[in-house]
Order: C-alpha cells, then sequence, then structure tokens
C-alpha cells in the first residue's frame, strides 16, 4: 500500500470554505487565501501526511467505526518550532497551529470536517502504508 500523501491547496478568489477531497492515495485540503498563509500550505501538508500515515480508509462494506472528535486550535505567537503539530490521542485529535499559518474560522470548518469523516476511518499501525521501498 503506497505512502498516504495530504496535499494543501490554497485558493484564490472570493471566499469558499474549506474543504477535503478524497484522492486515490490520500486527500486534498482546499483553504481559502484569507484561511492559510503562504507558508502554511507546505507546513500543514507535512503535518497532516506524516499524522495520516496512523489512518487508513475502513475497507468497503464495514461499519462505520467511532466519532473521533477533532478540534483545531489556532493560537497567537507560538515558537518555530512549535508553530505547527498535532496531539493524536485515542480519544480525540487536537492540532495546535499558530494563527499566522491558519486562521480559526479555516480550523473550526476542518474540526467540523474531520470529526464527520472519522466513523470512516480506522487507526492502522506503523508501517502499514509502507510499500516495500526506502522513500527519502
Amino acid at each position: 500500500m503506497p505512502m498516504w500523501v495530504m496535499h494543501v491547496e490554497r485558493v484564490q478568489g472570493d471566499y469558499r470554505e474549506p474543504e477535503i477531497i478524497d484522492l486515490e492515495d490520500g486527500c486534498l485540503f482546499r483553504l481559502h487565501e484569507s484561511d492559510i498563509s503562504e507558508r502554511g500550505t507546505k507546513m500543514l501538508a507535512d503535518l497532516l501526511t506524516e499524522q495520516a500515515q496512523c489512518w487508513a480508509p475502513r475497507p468497503a462494506g464495514s461499519p462505520p467505526g467511532p466519532v473521533i472528535p477533532v478540534q483545531w486550535n489556532c493560537v497567537a505567537d507560538l515558537p518555530d518550532p512549535f508553530a505547527i503539530g498535532v496531539e493524536d490521542g485515542p480519544d480525540a485529535i487536537t492540532y495546535t497551529v499558530d494563527s499566522s499559518i491558519l486562521n480559526q474560522r479555516a480550523g473550526d470548518y476542518l474540526g467540523r470536517l474531520d470529526t464527520e469523516r472519522s466513523p470512516y476511518w480506522q487507526r492502522v499501525p506503523k508501517g502499514y502504508h509502507d510499500d516495500g521501498t526506502d522513500a527519502e
């Protein structure tokens, strides 16, 4: 199974709410330019890709799993090494992001989308997505 890759696209023009689009090998997070900074697109894509390695869609036909609440906290002036992070606990997932990267409006919307999607995903063991190659 190939590694999951999460993509973040910064959309210009009239405001549109954030959306998550399923791809064959991951997801595309589309966020309006007023919700995410330019540097935030790569930072968020990297964080989501790393975190997604612990998750996979539930097999077709299997019943939905539990709802896992997902919260995004957008906090001002986080120190740079901690400008973005995730705590993926057994009963909840909490993202913490510097508000210069992502605003709380988008964070709240992403939290609702992620929470709604959570029953259709399952936690997987480390290495589940490895395809046998040593990607660097």
